[in-house]
């Protein structure tokens, strides 16, 4: 049973969210895109079922894909943050990644439902 993370990011389906800004004029309330996004973890068949419901569930539509992983050195993504911000900063990166890979598996362990973990990103 291998466990896997993954991110979703979907279009906005026209959703927008109301927000109060304070300015030197006043107070102002503007409109603002909801970028609807998820990050699923589990099995790949309870991250398929689970995605499959959420679309189901919100009528969104699926516009991104990324696996959520430590980026091994020499791939692309590891050498893209490499020459942007320094060796330290995709070192501390993937660190963080695996962090929160941990955490998501200490939570999923707890879960008696044999179903997959959704989180907001």
């Amino acid at each position: 049973m291998d466990l896997i993370c993954q991110d979703f990011h979907f279009y906005n389906n026209e959703v927008y969210k109301n927000i109060s800004k304070f300015s030197p004029d006043g107070w102002f309330t503007d409109l603002e895109k909801v970028e609807p996004s998820i990050r699923i973890f589990g099995t790949q068949q309870q991250v398929n079922e689970a995605l499959d419901t959420y679309i189901k569930l919100t009528g969104l539509n699926l516009n991104e894909c990324f696996d959520y992983k430590p980026e091994p050195k020499g791939s692309y993504w590891y050498e893209h943050r490499k020459r942007r911000y320094g060796e330290n900063e995709a070192i501390t990166q993937n660190k963080i990644v695996e962090n929160k890979l941990k955490e998501y598996k200490e939570l999923y362990n707890k879960l008696s439902n044999n179903k997959a973990l959704i989180t907001t990103i």
